[in-house]
């Protein structure tokens, strides 16, 4: 039989032994755990990189990555830390080249440009020829088209020309009409390239007329030339729709809300600010990757 000398010291060692076993929380005032840098910084540089490659085709060099990525981190990827880095991308002299090379691929199928060269000597060799009399009016305003088309580049990093003037230009060419012969084919084509979108029957015979030069009435305005429709066409609400979509699905992958799209095509329409378009989805949670 146990002693009671030594039972009570024995039940109060088991005792605390069991208390050890109970598992309490215990709250302690300011004890906030420290944010995960780790994963801030892999965020940062995601963001950096994609900013890069989607916006200029290629990655950030090692001094563009770590200049960015400082100046994220410094102010804890702040929307305007965000905007800063994200203009420093947009004044990069590649982002033109590239915005030009993709809508070149886009609307004329990776065309030569060399031929434009060619064409004009070509037109301009014929002006001297008396069999091409009659065709002189014609010949001169192709010449003019395609002097135009040569200098979008030049003039666009100039910033002469807007987006959307860049983009009627490249529809407003005798290599544009080759792609899509026919005046059909060329109200389609359009109507897709930059709405996103086929069409309406309406919208199509009307604007078929207009191309024609017969009288015509699309988005409420009347025109009765092919220079009429180009004006309707990147004057029109739908114009600057189509860019948001095209926008968000290049750089979201996925289409704008109707909410989105009226506040974006609104402050574009407002502004022709391209380059402000793209800054305003390209700082977002959705886009940084956050959300």
């Amino acid at each position: 039989m146990l002693n009671k000398a030594l039972w009570l010291p024995l039940v109060l060692i088991l005792a605390i032994l069991s208390s050890c076993t109970k598992h309490e929380e215990v709250l302690i005032p300011g004890n906030v755990p420290p944010p995960d840098s780790t994963l801030s910084s892999i965020v940062i540089e995601t963001y950096v990189n994609k900013a890069y490659i989607s916006v200029l085709g290629r990655k950030p060099s090692d001094s563009e990555k770590a200049e960015g990525v400082t100046l994220l981190e410094s102010s804890a990827l702040s929307q305007a830390s965000r905007e800063s880095f994200i203009q420093t991308v947009l004044d990069k002299p590649e982002y033109y080249e590239n915005l030009y090379k993709n809508y070149y691929t886009y609307l004329l199928v990776n065309f030569d440009t060399a031929q434009i060269t060619q064409d004009i000597m070509l037109y301009q060799y014929f002006l001297t020829q008396p069999q091409y009399s009659q065709y002189i009016d014609r010949l001169n305003y192709e010449i003019a088209r395609l002097e135009t088309l040569r200098g979008v580049y030049p003039n666009l990093v100039a910033g002469n020309i807007t987006v959307a003037q860049m983009h009627r230009i490249m529809i407003d060419n005798s290599f544009y009409d080759e792609l899509n012969m026919g005046t059909e084919n060329f109200v389609i084509s359009s109507f897709e390239h930059f709405f996103s979108r086929y069409p309406t029957d309406a919208e199509l015979a009307e604007a078929n007329n207009i191309v024609d030069g017969l009288s015509g009435v699309l988005f409420f305005q009347i025109g009765t030339s092919k220079d009429d429709f180009l004006d309707i066409l990147f004057g029109s609400e739908d114009y600057y729709g189509g860019q948001v979509k095209i926008v968000y699905n290049a750089y979201l992958f996925r289409q704008p809300t109707s909410e989105e799209s009226a506040l974006y095509s609104t402050y574009y329409k407002n502004t022709d600010d391209y380059k402000g378009l793209l800054k305003k989805v390209l700082t977002t949670d959705e886009y940084v990757g956050i959300n």
